[in-house]
């Protein structure tokens, strides 16, 4: 009998990346995979073309107790002081939705002498005694006989964390499949241990055994399913030439491929016009400039500068009304491909300390990160970041100068940095063969079968 396995999706990031790629039909073809999300039941799934088989049941699963969640949120940032050793949580304290919520600010003061002992496995024990029964999501159990739980990430949402804890209170196992590198250190507080994880590489299943203390066979390492696309020559791949004509490029010269972060960083229009205005005053040679926005990045925000000659702008997939009414980007597998074809087409890659970094790696392209923005750059001290950062692999921008002198510096020779560029790849690429989804997917039996 095929076993069925209830699979947790958040928002359209990690659709993009499970239900848009060949994540879902390798699953589908092992056992019966019911779908839940917010935003995609039978008509949506329909209507928006997501993957179909006999073997693959969507249902809308709003959150159930969603002031429940936020209380918990609030009390986590305020009061979890057992991640505070780390980077990413000093620069926290010092970012304005810390600074600007007072409430936050006192109940930390308040409880400040415990802090340091108050540990998120504890939060998510209170979590699971006071969470109340779901009627519903005992009738799908009954209904489908689930073997395991997989979510995107240990329960950095809401909607995970629900389904995580409601599982666990029905002895359902649970395994993460889909956190980012930055996950386990920059969500620390949000983390809601599942029983397994599934992550990149050695790195970070070091840091859920060393931070979240997960033992060592409840970690898995698969690759990156999301980088398989840059490992398959696809049929009918452009050239060089029609890709950037694509984009209303010329051809001839070459190309910087800037990439932007979340719209939460105000700054990134400086450098945007940071480097037309090194182009229009010839600091560097005549390039095309590449601009993509990130998927929770706003488009529009950039709108000054569109039109302007061998510049092109755009966004990282579609636009979609999300059921809150906001608009959402997802990309689908042809933006995954654009992606591709733009790192792989393009010659030096500017971004903001940014997972674009390790993608460009594997394209052998010269990385220039930007720092010469106050507080922000306390991102290259990051635990996930600073040994990119120390590695020789990207140049650090830490004063106006330096951009055009690394511009130029890489123009001439993009053989520069390639030796540590490589060692990226291999410390957090790992595997190369674009079957990172296969691995992902067949440690889920292994671990069904330690279950049973």
């Amino acid at each position: 009998m095929t076993k069925t396995i209830f699979l947790c999706i958040p928002h359209y990031v990690f659709t993009s990346d499970l239900l848009r790629t060949k994540y879902i039909e390798y699953l589908s073809e092992k056992y019966q995979v019911v779908v839940f999300t917010s935003m995609i039941g039978p008509e949506e799934a329909k209507r928006e073309n997501y993957f179909s088989s006999s073997n693959v049941t969507y249902i809308k699963w709003h959150l159930e107790n969603p002031k429940f969640w936020s209380v918990f949120k609030f009390l986590r940032i305020a009061l979890i002081g057992e991640f505070d050793y780390l980077a990413s949580m000093k620069y926290f304290y010092r970012r304005p939705n810390y600074v600007n919520n007072w409430k936050r600010r006192m109940l930390r003061n308040i409880f400040w002498p415990i802090t340091k002992i108050l540990k998120a496995s504890w939060f998510t024990a209170i979590e699971y005694w006071l969470l109340p029964k779901s009627e519903k999501f005992l009738s799908y159990i009954k209904e489908y006989q689930p073997s395991l739980l997989v979510t995107a990430t240990p329960g950095f949402d809401a909607a995970e964390s629900e389904l995580i804890l409601l599982a666990k209170k029905s002895k359902i196992p649970s395994v993460a499949v889909n956190f980012t590198w930055d996950n386990l250190t920059m969500n620390c507080k949000h983390i809601r241990k599942t029983d397994y994880l599934v992550a990149w590489n050695e790195i970070m299943r070091k840091e859920a055994i060393n931070i979240h203390h997960y033992q060592s066979e409840q970690v898995f390492v698969s690759g990156t399913p999301r980088f398989d696309p840059y490992f398959v020559m696809e049929k009918n791949e452009p050239t060089r030439e029609e890709f950037l004509k694509s984009k209303g490029l010329n051809p001839n010269y070459p190309t910087i491929f800037h990439t932007t972060v979340t719209r939460a960083y105000t700054f990134q229009k400086k450098y945007i016009q940071d480097l037309i205005n090194l182009r229009n005053e010839k600091k560097i040679p005549y390039v095309n400039l590449f601009f993509r926005a990130h998927p929770l990045d706003d488009l529009e925000t950039y709108k000054e500068f569109f039109g302007l000659k061998d510049v092109h702008f755009e966004g990282a997939g579609r636009e979609i009304v999300g059921p809150d009414g906001k608009k959402k980007v997802e990309m689908s597998y042809q933006d995954l491909l654009n992606l591709k074809y733009s790192l792989k087409y393009t010659d030096v890659n500017v971004n903001y300390a940014s997972t674009i970094t390790i993608e460009a790696c594997i394209f052998d392209k010269p990385v220039i990160n930007i720092g010469y923005l106050g507080v922000y750059t306390f991102a290259y001290g990051f635990t996930h970041y600073e040994p990119i950062y120390k590695s020789g692999a990207v140049r650090l921008v830490k004063k106006d100068e330096e951009l055009a002198e690394f511009i130029n510096m890489y123009l001439k020779d993009p053989s520069i940095d390639c030796a540590a560029r490589q060692k990226i790849v291999s410390d957090y690429v790992k595997f190369t063969d674009g079957l990172s989804y296969k691995r992902s997917v067949d440690y889920l039996e292994v671990i069904a079968n330690i279950k049973n």
